[in-house]
């Protein structure tokens, strides 16, 4: 074979197991990227993984925060936090500072998945139940109504004790049990008693936004705006 022949087919030859070589190391790219998990912060994973959790508001005087603050103290303070009095549970004792403080930042590390030891921590000395007034809250153009000292003829109230009235017309009893509806359903003013169902529903635990708990709330108690 002549030398430039031979030396063409040499380098074709070199030049396929170039490629080929390349191929190898691009499929091993592929392979790995396709391996890799992207980590997302474990606020950002709670809104989609437990959207039956809400992370606890401050200050550490709530019921809330005293009772993840005794989970913590009992599980022999895991974090480390230094400086604080982790000896006893109680209860009763309001959350210090600087374990608000410790969720606040652990919140924002990012994890892989929920399986990381962290996301169950946050999830478990971090958050409380989702309520119906958490969803009414991110209901957009809706606002719970409070149970002012006006409330009685209050007009956004009166309009929803109106639908109420009208929705359990023709009944013995009204759906709530508000009490005494014979009389109540004759009123035009809100009673005390329809008032104060509409703030003791709206803390009953719920995250599902088909459910009765929440579409009563959102229909009987709240304003537009």
């Amino acid at each position: 074979m002549p030398s430039s022949l031979l030396t063409k087919a040499t380098l074709g030859t070199l030049g396929v197991g170039t490629v080929a070589t390349g191929s190898i190391y691009l499929g091993k790219d592929l392979i790995v990227a396709r391996n890799q998990k992207t980590k997302t912060s474990i606020e950002e994973l709670i809104e989609t993984v437990n959207p039956d959790k809400r992370f606890i508001s401050r200050p550490g005087t709530s019921s809330h925060w005293r009772a993840v603050w005794s989970e913590y103290k009992k599980d022999n303070n895991v974090w480390n936090l230094a400086g604080l009095d982790t000896t006893t549970a109680s209860s009763t004792e309001d959350a210090p500072q600087e374990f608000m403080d410790a969720c606040d930042s652990k919140k924002e590390q990012e994890v892989l998945d929920k399986g990381d030891s962290l996301y169950s921590q946050v999830v478990k000395y971090c958050t409380r139940n989702t309520l119906v007034r958490d969803l009414i809250n991110e209901t957009e153009g809706k606002t719970l109504l409070t149970k002012g000292s006006d409330f009685a003829t209050n007009q956004d109230w009166k309009t929803v004790w109106e639908l109420y009235k009208q929705d359990n017309n023709g009944k013995n009893t009204d759906s709530w049990d508000i009490g005494s509806w014979s009389s109540n359903k004759d009123s035009s003013n809100v009673p005390d008693a329809f008032a104060t169902k509409c703030g003791t529903k709206s803390e009953v635990e719920e995250y599902q936004l088909d459910q009765s708990n929440y579409l009563d709330v959102l229909k009987y108690c709240t304003k537009v705006g």
